[in-house]
């Protein structure tokens, strides 16, 4: 029952972590568009779609998590 716990709670913990990153990546991208240079190339938006990406990835890795707990606490109960 404490791995269950544990587990929920490091699911959590990566969700809330992917959503940082997601506002990070939002917070770059609304700096490169309001900064007002004349000319930007697509790799100049990479690193900020780079890490909403990976905030999307982290989102769904935590829900991998959450239901891995799920099927390994009906598997087990």
């Amino acid at each position: 029952m404490e791995l269950a716990m544990n587990t929920t709670i490091l699911a959590y913990v990566i969700a809330l972590v992917g959503v940082a990153m997601i506002a990070f990546g939002l917070w770059g991208l609304y700096i490169l568009i309001t900064k007002g240079v004349a000319e930007l190339r697509l790799r100049d938006y990479t690193p900020t779609i780079q890490t909403i990406a990976v905030g999307f990835v982290l989102i769904g890795l935590a829900q991998a998590l959450r239901l891995l707990l799920v099927l390994w606490g009906v598997q087990h109960f």
